[in-house]
């Protein structure tokens, strides 16, 4: 039994779960949840000299291009499109962000990964920083603009000593070992008057309550927490943050064949028992999920956050 990191109290275990990245290593993690704060969190003790090791060299944020789909059948087609047509997400862009008047705006990405989006904010008009722990992402981020090693954890020096309108940290709190105090910083960094944009996996989703580790977002051991848009408040406001904006999105990419495709690949490394049909499971999911609330229906959540000392 651990207390849950946000309210202190008794967490339950969930499951536990093998890393699919390496698959000859026989040990389980197991995650905890809180109820209350529909929080998640894998137990022990974790390093930063171990989570390092949790990243192979293919990881995405290193930039390595994706593969294009094969040839689709009818149904995955099929499939794919009704998913689109009841699909309302809506990708991040800087337009979402008001802007201050009079100079130009400051951004700064934590967890920068390869760049799109300092590349995107670059080309709204924004100066632009990013902040990557991995060299080789670091690599490919500098062709969008600079970057500078660090995590959200350990802001860098010389973006500490900077205040920036808008930070972005997308699909990186989850792997922070301390969020509360990743976000803590942040508040040091930010305008009196700017905004904190988050986006993390949303543990919420009726995809991850039907296959757990199998879900590509579930990703063990190299997300350590696993929020709801609850627990994503929660942690804000301890962190002095108020929220003005929930965002949704995720629907569609759920019933690609990659993604599918990526359910059998955790399963053939991690997996036990009789292979689930991954293809027809995805049809049950979309009977499920088309009408559903927007909290059980999307695979990520996205946050507007400001200080709570700005009003």
């Amino acid at each position: 039994m651990i207390n849950c990191l946000l309210c202190g109290q008794p967490a339950t275990l969930l499951f536990r779960a093998r890393d699919y990245r390496r698959p000859d290593d026989p040990k389980e993690w197991p995650l905890y949840w809180c109820d209350q704060c529909r929080f998640g969190r894998l137990a022990g003790d974790i390093t930063p000299q171990e989570v390092a090791t949790f990243y192979p060299p293919d990881y995405y944020t290193h930039g390595a291009p994706t593969k294009a789909d094969a040839a689709l059948s009818f149904l995955d087609r099929l499939r794919v499109h009704l998913a689109w047509r009841f699909d309302a997400g809506v990708a991040l862009d800087p337009g979402e962000v008001a802007r201050p008047h009079g100079r130009s705006p400051k951004f700064c990405d934590l967890g920068c990964g390869s760049g799109a989006q300092l590349g995107k904010f670059k080309s709204a008009g924004y100066d632009v920083i990013g902040v990557e722990p991995d060299p080789r992402a670091r690599v490919v981020a500098e062709k969008m603009g600079e970057a500078v090693d660090g995590t959200a954890e350990n802001i860098p020096a010389k973006v500490a000593g900077m205040r920036f309108d808008v930070v972005l940290m997308s699909h990186v709190l989850e792997h922070c070992i301390d969020p509360v105090k990743a976000l803590s910083n942040v508040g040091k960094i930010l305008t009196p008057q700017g905004t904190l944009v988050i986006e993390v996996p949303n543990i919420g989703a009726a995809g991850f309550s039907r296959f757990r580790a199998l879900w590509p977002w579930t990703d063990i051991p190299r997300h350590l927490n696993f929020f709801t848009e609850r627990a994503l408040r929660r942690a804000l406001a301890m962190s002095g943050f108020d929220v003005k904006r929930a965002i949704y999105v995720g629907y569609a990419r759920q019933f690609r064949p990659e993604w599918i495709r990526m359910q059998e690949r955790v399963w053939e490394r991690i997996g036990a028992g009789r292979k689930p049909n991954f293809r027809l499971a995805s049809w049950g999911l979309l009977l499920r999920t088309a009408f559903a609330p927007n909290a059980t229906k999307y695979d990520s959540v996205r946050v507007h956050a400001v200080r709570a000392d700005s009003k």
